[in-house]
């Protein structure tokens, strides 16, 4: 037979049980209280009837002057008529002899006791019926004696069991009702968990497009439904970009190496002996490689974005200062071309930015403005404070970006021009590189152009505290 383990239950019947269980203990406690105290309430109300009916007694013999123990006995009609139902009341003398007895459905045997000196209330059990027992002394002039009541609580049992009968069925039916109300609660709760299941289910068959329909509750649930949904949009998103990455990736590299498998075949073929045809297929055999390396260490250049770390500690860096030290690289690298750098006079703020993330945007952007402007070979830098920024703008003069195409110049191997580009060793992954930087320190870049006049790149980085 196999053992019941309760690990091995699902979520829902998990749920039944702990709410249906919560529910029911929460009634037990509160039942259980409740019949004690009802029972303790009554058992005092009980008390307070024979105190009063000893009070009574004590009130009509004081107002008798001068009696005996036979006048007493005479007034036996009073202790009747004063007597109630499963009741015996009766009075001794200071010896314990009975003077007057009285019984109500309450016969019951009394060993005779010494006078009490003051009050009590006992409680005992005869025949396992239960019985309270009330002794106070009696001062009646000269007389000295004890009023003792019996009373047998029949009503006070019945009462009880009638009560505890209640709220037994009561309880038995808060069970089932408790169990229902869990199972309800479970099944309110599993279903959109289900649902969620179900849909991860229909993804990994299916593929991305499936999403979660949110119920209008704006609850936790919903708020874990409209969580799993946007994150299924970055996901798809990602794969699509993933998806397009290689896609432009494999076509970037065919290109270079199909021409260097067609020289190669060329040498192999016709080129051994021809010096012609030999110098030329190595000179487009170099070039190509060159190619390729470039866009193998431009993609290397991306996964370091992608994966860049921003240090704990940045030592606040002068833009003036290195902007000026990579202008005067590019005046080396490219003496053709003419730079200009435009900066305020007072002194701007410090950069919050690594100095060699600082130097590779501006190598990217520098490096975009002389690729593009071969017609005329001037780039602008100019630097000024914007709010909780320095913004950074590198304007070109070339061939420009039309205003439709401006979306696309953060993709990856993006190229306004692909064949010019192509020949310039582009791979259009600069300025994704740039962006992957600059929205890791939580900065900003915008590009502003207009064809065959020139390009604007400005780069809005915070500023040290």
């Amino acid at each position: 037979m196999k053992r019941f383990r309760p690990r091995e239950l699902s979520l829902k019947g998990k749920l039944t049980i702990l709410s249906a269980g919560a529910i029911f203990i929460t009634y037990f406690v509160f039942t259980f209280l409740q019949y004690h105290i009802v029972k303790q309430w009554l058992l005092n109300e009980e008390k307070k009837t024979m105190e009063q009916t000893v009070a009574e007694i004590e009130t009509y013999y004081a107002e008798k002057r001068n009696i005996s123990w036979e006048d007493v006995r005479r007034r036996r009609s009073f202790l009747e008529k004063l007597n109630e139902r499963y009741q015996l009341i009766r009075v001794t003398d200071e010896k314990g002899n009975v003077v007057v007895s009285v019984s109500n459905g309450a016969a019951v045997s009394l060993s005779p006791s010494d006078m009490p000196d003051r009050l009590k209330m006992d409680e005992h059990f005869v025949n396992n019926e239960r019985f309270l027992l009330l002794r106070k002394p009696l001062h009646i002039g000269h007389l000295r004696g004890t009023i003792e009541i019996v009373r047998r609580l029949t009503k006070f049992q019945q009462v009880t069991n009638m009560l505890f009968l209640i709220m037994t069925v009561i309880g038995f039916g808060a069970m089932a009702a408790s169990a229902f109300a869990g199972r309800f609660m479970a099944q309110r709760f599993v279903k959109p968990l289900k649902t969620l299941a179900e849909t991860m289910a229909d993804i990994k068959n299916n593929g991305l497009k499936q999403r979660i329909d949110v119920p209008p509750a704006r609850d936790e649930m919903a708020e874990l439904m409209i969580m799993f949904n946007s994150m299924m949009d970055d996901i798809e998103r990602t794969f699509a970009m993933q998806r397009q990455f290689v896609e432009d990736a494999s076509h970037e590299l065919r290109t270079p190496l199909a021409i260097l498998q067609g020289h190669l075949s060329l040498l192999q073929r016709w080129g051994k002996h021809n010096p012609e045809i030999l110098e030329e297929s190595l000179e487009a055999a170099m070039k190509e490689a060159e190619r390729l390396k470039r866009l193998v260490l431009e993609l290397l250049d991306l996964s370091r974005a992608e994966a860049i770390v921003i240090p704990k500690e940045i030592a606040p860096i002068d833009a003036a200062a290195a902007i000026g030290q990579i202008v005067k690289n590019f005046r080396v690298l490219h003496p053709d071309f003419q730079f200009l750098v435009d900066q305020p006079e007072t002194p701007l703020p410090r950069l919050a930015m690594a100095k060699h993330h600082f130097e590779q945007l501006l190598f990217i952007l520098l490096d975009n403005g002389v690729k593009y402007s071969q017609r005329m070979k001037k780039i602008a830098i100019s630097l000024r404070e914007e709010g909780p920024f320095v913004t950074v703008a590198v304007r070109d003069h070339g061939i420009g970006i039309p205003k439709d195409e401006l979306k696309n110049v953060f993709l990856r191997f993006y190229r306004v021009d692909k064949a010019r580009s192509r020949e310039q060793g582009g791979a259009g992954l600069g300025l994704s590189i740039a962006k992957e930087i600059i929205d890791k320190y939580g900065g900003q870049i915008t590009v502003e152009s207009e064809i065959d006049q020139g390009t604007t790149v400005e780069l809005a980085i915070p500023k040290a505290e």
